[in-house]
């Protein structure tokens, strides 16, 4: 369960920047990290509790969109065939796996970048 890890180091980085005193922050878990929001929401919550921090925040699954190499459409993990356990846990740990799992669903090429949604990022207003 990472989702742990990741919320603390959410928190530390979120602490270490003095530029995010009293604000909200957005945290955005990208689609294809395949994060349990609900894991990763009460790991964030205990682990603010526990350090009686002040950080608010709010979470955004930032969805995964590729482009096509060949015929230029951008295509989602909404459009493609449902992975197994496996493949979604290899995509889950390493999100370049995707490329040997998907291939664009209007050309069939496998020749696609990743344009958004893998990771975890902080913004704020």
């Amino acid at each position: 369960m990472h989702e742990w890890a990741l919320a603390e180091s959410v928190i530390k980085t979120v602490e270490t920047k003095p530029e995010l005193k009293n604000k909200k922050i957005k945290i955005l878990l990208g689609e294809l990290q395949d994060i349990d929001e609900e894991i990763f929401r009460f790991a964030m919550d205990e682990l603010l509790k526990q350090r009686e921090s002040q950080i608010k925040y709010s979470i955004v699954v930032d969805e995964a969109v590729f482009k096509c190499n060949e015929c230029g459409r951008e295509f989602f993990m909404s459009e493609i065939t449902k992975k197994s356990k496996a493949q979604r846990e290899n995509i889950h740990f390493i999100p370049e796996m995707v490329k040997a799992f998907v291939k664009c669903p209007v050309c069939d090429s496998i020749d696609f970048d990743i344009v958004k949604g893998r990771g975890v990022m902080i913004s704020y207003d």
